[in-house]
C-alpha cells in the first residue's frame, strides 16, 4: 500500500507500506512487514523492518526481530532489536540483551542490559527534584 493512512482507532499492518501513518491508538507492526513512512501514532509494537521515524506520547517497543533506521520519540522506548538512529523518551529507554543501537539516547532513566551493543552518547534528563537538590 502507498499512500497516507489516519485513524482515529488502532491499526495492523502486515505487508509493505509506503508513505504516512497517523494514528491516535496502537500501531501494530507485524514480523516481516516493511514500511517506509514516518509513524505517529499513541504507542506502537514494531516487529517488521521502518525506514522512518517513529514517534508516540506512549510506548514505543521494538522486540528482537525489528529493525529501524530513523529516530524514535516516545514516552518509553524498550528496544530488543535493532536500531540504527536516535532515541529520545521522556521517561525510559530499556536496551534488552538482544538490543542493537548505533546513535544516541536522551532520556530520564536508562537500562542496558548483559549483550546490549550501544554504540553512542547518553545524556540524561534532569527531574525537578534532582535539578532543585542540585541548585542548593
Amino acid at each position: 500500500m502507498e499512500g497516507v493512512l489516519t485513524s482515529a482507532g488502532s491499526l495492523w499492518i502486515h505487508g509493505h507500506v509506503t508513505g504516512e501513518i497517523s494514528v491516535e491508538g496502537e500501531v501494530l507492526v507485524s514480523p516481516g512487514s516493511v514500511v517506509e513512512a514516518d509513524i505517529r501514532a499513541g504507542s506502537i509494537s514494531l516487529a517488521g523492518r521502518l525506514k522512518g521515524s517513529l514517534m508516540a506520547p506512549g510506548a514505543v517497543s521494538l522486540p528482537p526481530e525489528s529493525w529501524v533506521e530513523g529516530d524514535v520519540h516516545a514516552r518509553s522506548v524498550a528496544v530488543r532489536g535493532t536500531v540504527d538512529g536516535n532515541l529520545v523518551a521522556e521517561d525510559k529507554v530499556e536496551l534488552g540483551p538482544e538490543a542493537s543501537l548505533d546513535g544516541d539516547i536522551m532520556c530520564r532513566t536508562l537500562i542496558v542490559a548483559a549483550g546490549a551493543v550501544f554504540r553512542g552518547r547518553s545524556n540524561m534528563i534532569e527531574t525537578p527534584r534532582q535539578r532543585g537538590k542540585r541548585d542548593r
